[in-house]
């Protein structure tokens, strides 16, 4: 067969066992197939369908990344207390996620049975160490959403849960629990047609973040009868924002109609939200106790039917992110309630309501607000039956705008508690509120009933709009149909115009309100363009400000007089104190438009009037008490003004209007022509001075009122205008519009004012940062700062808006050749201010210009610079600038290109232009270079520079060799430092300059020696300088705590040096402290450099005992590394031999005493950072001085054998007179020896023939061979120095043929059994079959041969050496075996030129010595084991 036919059998037979092979190797199975009804409880982890029927055992969770589908139709029979926990996806009966599609006939079920009673047996949500006391055998029954789900997958239609009881979920943020039987925690997804049933609990709750769309659904209230009942939808911290809500549409919510009102009436609403964004859109919410609550929510209630016994839509609170606080919305609604209120806004709620309609409130108002926010527009309210329209109390502030009342049982509209001193009545004392009601209806306010015992004594027909306490705008209003008053105004503020009222008594009652504590408080209140029908009285002022014109005031009816009622019922003020008047605490809100001051007059009831028709002074019926100045009736013009600016008319202007003695009468505004409102200013004052209840007889005018009108400081008959005419009143007005400036006006008012103010602005200003002669590269860059006004620093944000009074608006420029303002050019406001003016900026604090004039020729050029504020313009600011758009050109004129230099120094010489000749002369600046040179060496420097310039340049400290220079000039703007766009020269100078540092060394004393102290310390070293001579040696002594020692050697020098560089000096250490470590540190000069530092630290012996003599270190034969080994995995005692140890007295002694083990100790290294504070521990000194270190005291440090190591370990001897010197460092080298053995040979052995074995271990370490069967030791060896050991053992040790098993001892451990065979199988065999084997193997081998010489001979010899490579490296001990073939031939050539020493002992391998003639260890004769 050739040998190609040879390979290819072989080949042939390997496939074929490969094929053979592989056939055994079973396949991978397939992916289990999605399954059906197959899980019945604990957890699914992959896709799974259920259909049919399929009735659970257990819980269930749907693991992440799983997904189960159940088809339309499908019932799911739940055990009692169980629940279902999706974390990956749910697709029930929905066709878009891949069930088959539900319907209303063919619904997914989920029903849970009733658990029967067992006594004393409680459910699983009994848990009263987390807070879970409920014992209901069913509570636990759930479906529940983790975050996890994947929401592409998940979704239900057409599911029913039937008689789920509910399972507790922690509410973090409320530290409760709240149970449901469908749970959202943090999961989002649309659900539809979801009908719950028979649930004990709630149906839905969705917390942490969790926005599920849900719609076509029907909930229920749970019914429980233990009380775990609550509302069918409850949300905690739900949707993550107004974009994503959590969404309940066009479902149904029905619960218990049997339930109650009130904290007792155990009624629940049927969706409550907290902390959440909800919407809620096409409800229908009936047959229950309470509608909807909503705490610190917000989102949308719209287009549902709502119908139930208590309030209907309760709020409190409202949601906010970050500084943005949003509303809830409740629009085009119906609201209907039996007893409550059908819509609340309660505690910081901020609500819409539009275009509802809501009726009912038996026992409630319309709306009820209290301290929060309301915007009603478009809304029908009524008929409320049992209070108010609109009950508002608390600081709140309202606006109403084109609503309808209907039929409010009391007054329509009550702004401000007045019960809140009555018994029985629950509600805060009052405070700041406020509404803006306009273009309202008010129909059928026929109240009766209204009353209060404590603030005004008992009952009152109710009027239409009750004010009290609070603030209220009234404008363009309609009233029909009214019993009581129209407006009733105590302690209030109310700015009331247009508005058409029926009133069934007074039109306006206004009086003040005392609170019985010291305070009255005067009601202000402004009348305009109103109608008044069907009134008694038109205005019944008590103690209040009352301002009224342009009206019609009807004659008195129901036996009443005088249309108009004016009286002071108290003392007189300030006489009295308690009975001066004070503005309401509800100033601080003003009425909107409310163009009266909010001031009053202490002590007086005033009623000002202008423009009135069918109004005289005689139907004003005044009625004081004490005081003839009580009542003020003051007789007014029509006043208007117009603000301009420049010309044009000013909107939005602030106009004060004071009386000549200052008090403020007027705070009005401009509408968007310029005009303010008409107001009514008095030009003559009466008062009742006869007591006849009238303020019309003959001197009851300005000349007998008591007031100073004109401000002349004369008054009365005092001023002398009352001699011929009357006291005319003097008026100020101030105007002021940010932006447009102030003005301040004084007049006399004689008869009606139509008047202009014209405005005066403050003129902005501007800085320009580029002062005259400035240069510029190309680009003209201007920058500076502009202010409107006064210039800061400001105290504040107003007064800085106070100073300015404006902003700028523009900052032109002309720049050259631009000759009108109308064509100029606009800076760029840099400030950031967006428009608003702060106390740290403002529009224009800083702005930039850049004008490109690169194609300009170099020169000088002109630029004008102004601001502007809208109106008026700043001084202008020119500026005359240098313009650069040109790089000089620079010429060298000497050295010469690669010139050689060696004189230390070479001069620089060249000329430089510059195309610039403007008013400032030459704009040459500097001449630069720029030098690189051997060693990286890098410099940058400048020379004036000018049409001629020379520059030296120095370089005797520098390195010869080849330096590059790089030369240009600059000015004032072009290649400053860097060459830039600058045409530069570049040479190279050849310079000779070369110097070597020179060298030193301290050779005396060495480092870390000890000294002792001397006047006369020796230091000497060598100091030698390659290229010269040193002409120096200096040195520097610091002490241990960094500090400068004074008594340093002198300064050697030249003559101190010898020609070989020996130096010698004394250092005085007789005064230096004892046992203290200082620095030598000494440093040679050449002329040119000084060398690296030579540095040696030392101790100073410096004891009280003068006479003593110090120890003595002789470093003979001192070793620098001991080795140890030990045994690896070993706990023995022996494990590192005993280990080593050092005679200290070999190397210490002392001329004065006999050293003992007392006197030595292991230095601490004084570095924090070298870890030897355990080095007296862990090495122990006898008695003798014998420094001993057994590794095995480490194990408690670490296991690790390596880590045992003791390096740099220093010994110090110290005598009986505290005299020390310390040793050489000596390391403490552990390592770690494994033991391993082997056998040399193969095969079974005869009796007379031997079998080896070799390994390695511990040098030193005993290897004991035991035969297993009777446990007899065959054999002994030691591990060689090398950490090799090899065992012979003769078969006879083994006594009979067979097989045996042997077992090494080592290091007190045992080894795994090794078999032995001894004689062998052939021992009993007949000499035919040897005849016949030997022939066989022959031509085995001959095959063999043949094959594989023939196989092989073609391999490459690198291959051969690679493969040996492998071998070597796999054998991790080969370096051992190589050592111990190749050591004894070079022991020999020692030994035979020396003498061979006799065989020592060595403590640390007993039973052992070296014998240094064979360069091993022999075995010891004298030996006795112990």
């Amino acid at each position: 067969m050739s040998r190609n036919d040879m390979r290819g059998c072989l080949v042939l037979t390997l496939m074929l066992l490969l094929t053979s092979w592989l056939a055994m190797i079973p396949m991978a199975p397939e992916a289990e197939a999605a399954g059906t009804n197959q899980t019945t409880s604990g957890v699914l982890t992959g896709t799974e369908t259920w259909s049919g029927s399929h009735t659970l055992t257990g819980d269930v969770e749907v693991a992440e990344g799983a997904q189960l589908i159940i088809n339309a139709g499908t019932t799911i029979n739940m055990p009692v207390g169980a629940y279902i926990v999706v974390k990956g996806s749910m697709c029930a009966g929905d066709a878009s996620c891949g069930a088959t599609q539900a319907g209303t006939g063919s619904p997914v079920r989920f029903i849970w049975p009733t658990a029967s009673p067992v006594p004393n047996q409680t459910g699983r949500c009994y848990d009263p160490g987390n807070g879970l006391t409920n014992t209901d055998l069913n509570c636990g029954e759930a479906i529940l959403f983790e975050s996890t789900i994947d929401q592409a997958l998940t979704s239900l239609s057409h599911v029913t849960i039937d008689g789920a009881y509910g399972i507790p979920v922690y509410i973090p943020s409320r530290s409760y629990y709240a149970y449901a039987a469908m749970v959202f925690d943090g999961a989002s997804f649309d659900l539809d047609h979801i009908t719950f049933a028979n649930i004990n609990t709630s149906n839905v709750v969705a917390y942490d973040l969790a926005a599920p769309h849900i719609s076509d659904s029907t909930f229920v209230l749970g019914n429980d009868e233990q009380g775990w009942d609550a509302a069918a939808v409850r949300a905690f911290d739900a949707g993550t924002g107004i974009l994503s809500t959590f969404v309940l549409e066009n479902s149904a919510f029905t619960g218990n109609q049997a339930a109650d009102c009130g904290n007792n009436g155990g009624g629940r609403s049927l969706i409550t939200a907290e902390n959440s964004y909800i919407d809620m859109k096409t409800l229908s919410i009936t047959q229950n106790a309470y509608g909807v609550f909503l705490k610190d929510s917000s989102g949308q209630f719209t287009n549902s039917q709502l119908n139930v016994k208590c309030n209907g839509i309760d709020t409190n609170g409202h949601k906010s992110t970050g500084d943005i606080s949003h509303t809830l919305s409740v629009n085009n609604n119906s609201i209907i309630t039996e007893e409550g209120a059908p819509l609340t806004a309660y505690d910081g709620a901020i609500v819409i309501a539009n275009d509802n309609t809501m009726s009912g409130a038996s026992e409630g108002s319309g709306m009820g607000i209290r301290d929060s926010q309301l915007i009603a527009h478009r809304n029908v309210i009524g008929p409320i039956a049992g209070w108010n329209g609109m009950w508002i109390y608390g600081e709140s502030d309202v606006v109403a705008e084109n609503n309808s009342f209907e039929g409010a049982a009391k007054e329509t509209i009550l702004i401000g508690e007045y019960h809140y001193l009555d018994q029985g009545w629950n509600v805060p004392a009052p405070t700041k509120a406020r509404i803006h009601f306009a273009n309202n209806i008010i129909r059928n306010n026929t109240g009766t009933e209204c009353s209060s015992a404590k603030v005004y004594g008992g009952s009152f027909n109710c009027p239409a709009i009750h004010v009290f306490m609070s603030s209220g705008t009234f404008i363009n209003n309609i009233v029909h149909d009214n019993a009581g008053d129209g407006m009733r105004i105590t302690g209030g503020i109310v700015n009331a115009q247009g508005n058409d009222i029926m009133v069934g008594e007074f039109a306006a009652r206004v009086s003040h309100y005392d609170d019985n504590y010291g305070n009255k408080y005067a009601s202000i209140a402004y009348f305009r363009d109103n109608t008044w029908n069907n009134a008694t009285q038109i205005y019944n002022v008590t103690e209040s400000r009352v301002a009224v014109q342009s009206e019609h005031i009807p004659n008195p009816g129901g036996g009443e007089l005088y249309p108009v009622m004016l009286s002071w019922g108290g003392a007189e003020c300030p006489y009295v104190q308690n009975e001066c008047l004070q503005v309401p605490l509800t100033a601080e809100w003003k009425p909107f438009g409310m163009p009266l001051a909010m001031d009053v007059l202490e002590n007086a009831t005033t009623f000002t009037f202008a423009d009135l028709t069918n109004f005289d002074l005689s139907k004003v019926h005044i009625q004081n008490q004490n005081s003839a100045w009580g009542v003020q009736v003051q007789k007014g013009e029509l006043v208007r003004f117009r603000t301009m600016a420049k010309g044009n008319q000013v909107a939005d202007a602030y106009i004060m209007v004071r009386d000549a003695i200052g008090n403020e009468l007027y705070n009005v505004t401009t509408d968007v022509y310029g005009y303010t409102p008409h107001f009514t200013l008095p030009s003559n004052f009466h008062i009742d001075t006869n007591w006849n209840h009238l303020a019309n007889d003959a001197g009851e005018d300005s000349c007998n009122d008591g007031i100073d009108n004109d401000g002349d400081a004369s008054m009365d008959s005092d001023d002398s205008d009352c001699g011929t005419s009357r006291e005319y009143s003097t008026y100020s007005v101030w105007a002021y519009k940010f932006e447009k400036g102030q003005a301040e006006y004084s007049f006399q008012l004689t008869t009606a004012v139509d008047d202009v103010l014209s405005l005066t602005n403050l003129e902005p200003s501007i800085t320009v940062n580029q002062p005259d002669g400035y240069s510029f590269k190309r680009f003209v860059e201007l920058d500076g700062t502009a202010w409107d006004g006064n210039e800061g620093p400001y105290f504040n944000d107003w007064d800085s808006q106070w100073s300015q009074q404006g902003v700028i608006k523009q900052i032109q420029i002309k720049p050259p050749g631009v000759l009108d303002w109308d064509d100029a050019y606009f800076a760029t406001d840099e400030s950031g201010a967006q428009g608003e003016v702060t106390k740290s900026n403002h529009p224009f604090s800083t702005w930039s210009f850049v004008w490109d004039m690169s194609n300009d020729a170099e020169g000088d050029y002109t630029f004008e610079i102004r601001s502007f504020d809208g109106l008026d313009y700043s001084p202008t600011i020119t500026r005359v600038y240098k313009l650069n758009t040109v790089a000089p050109t620079l010429y060298v004129d000497s050295p010469a290109d690669f010139s050689s230099h060696d004189s230390g120094k070479v001069i620089f010489q060249g000329r430089a232009t510059d195309p610039y000749n403007g008013i400032q002369g030459s704009d040459l600046d500097k001449i630069w270079f720029e030098i690189s040179g051997p060693s990286g060496y890098t410099a940058t420097t400048s020379t004036t520079g000018g049409s001629q310039w020379s520059w030296e340049w120095d370089f005797s400290a520098l390195v010869s060799g080849e330096y590059n220079f790089t030369i240009w000039a600059s000015d004032s703007d072009f290649c400053k430092g860097v060459v830039g766009e600058c045409a530069a020269r570049t040479m190279t100078l050849d310079i000779q300059n070369e110097n070597d540092e020179p060298i030193i060394q301290i050779t005396t004393p060495y480092d870390t020696e000890r000294i002792s102290a001397d006047e006369e310390t020796l230091i000497q070293g060598m100091a030698i300088d390659l290229d010269g001579q040193v002409t120096k040696v200096e040195f520097e002594i610091t002490n241990q705590d960094g500090l400068i020692e004074q008594n340093a050697p002198k300064t050697l020098t030249m003559s101190d040096i010898l020609p070989s560089g020996a130096w010698g000096t004394y250092w005085d250490t007789s005064s230096l402290l004892h046992d203290r470590q200082y620095t030598i540190t000494a440093r040679a000069f050449d002329g040119y450099d000084y060398s690296p530092p030579a540095i040696v630290t030392v101790t100073i012996d410096n004891p009280p005992d003068e006479g003593n003599s110090p120890p003595v270190f002789n470093a003979t034969d001192w070793v620098e590394v001991i080795k140890i080994y030990c045994d690896e995995g070993s706990d023995s005692l022996d494990q590192c031999g005993g280990g080593a140890s050092l005679n200290l007295t070999k190397y210490f002694y002392d001329p004065d005493q006999v050293l003992t083990g007392n006197n030595f100790i292991v230095v601490n290294n004084p570095d924090p950072t070298v870890d030897d504070n355990h080095y007296e521990t862990v090495i122990d000194i006898s008695e003798d001085g014998i420094a001993s270190f057994n590794p095995i005291v480490m194990r408690d440090r670490s296991s690790n054998i390596e880590e045992w190591s003791l390096p740099s370990v220093q010994f110090q001897c110290i005598d009986d007179s505290d005299s020390k010197v310390s040793s050489l460092l000596v390391t403490f080298l552990v390592e770690s020896a494994a033991f391993t053995y082997e056998r040399k040979d193969e095969g079974a052995v005869s009796e007379d023939g031997v079998v080896v074995f070799s390994g390695e271990g511990r040098p030193g370490a005993k290897v004991v061979a035991r035969l297993v069967d009777g446990d007899r030791s065959i054999g002994i060896t030691y591990v060689g120095d090398n950490g090799l050991w090899e065992m012979e053992i003769s078969g006879k040790e083994f006594n009979n043929i067979g097989d045996h098993e042997i077992v090494f001892e080592y290091a007190g451990k045992v080894s795994e059994p090794m078999a032995v065979q001894i004689g062998g199988d052939s021992d009993g065999m007949p000499t035919w079959i040897w005849i016949a084997s030997a022939i066989v193997a022959v031509v085995l081998l001959g095959g063999l041969f043949v094959f594989f010489f023939v196989e092989f001979e073609d391999l490459h010899e690198e291959e051969m050496m690679d493969a040996t490579a492998e071998v070597e490296a796999a054998d991790p001990y080969a370096w051992a075996k190589t050592a111990e073939q190749t050591a004894a031939p070079a022991v020999q050539q020692v030994e035979a030129a020396t003498p061979a020493p006799q065989p020592a002992a060595a403590s640390q391998y007993p039973g052992w010595i070296w014998d240094a003639q064979s360069n091993s260890w022999v075995p010891d004769p004298n030996y006795q084991r112990q």
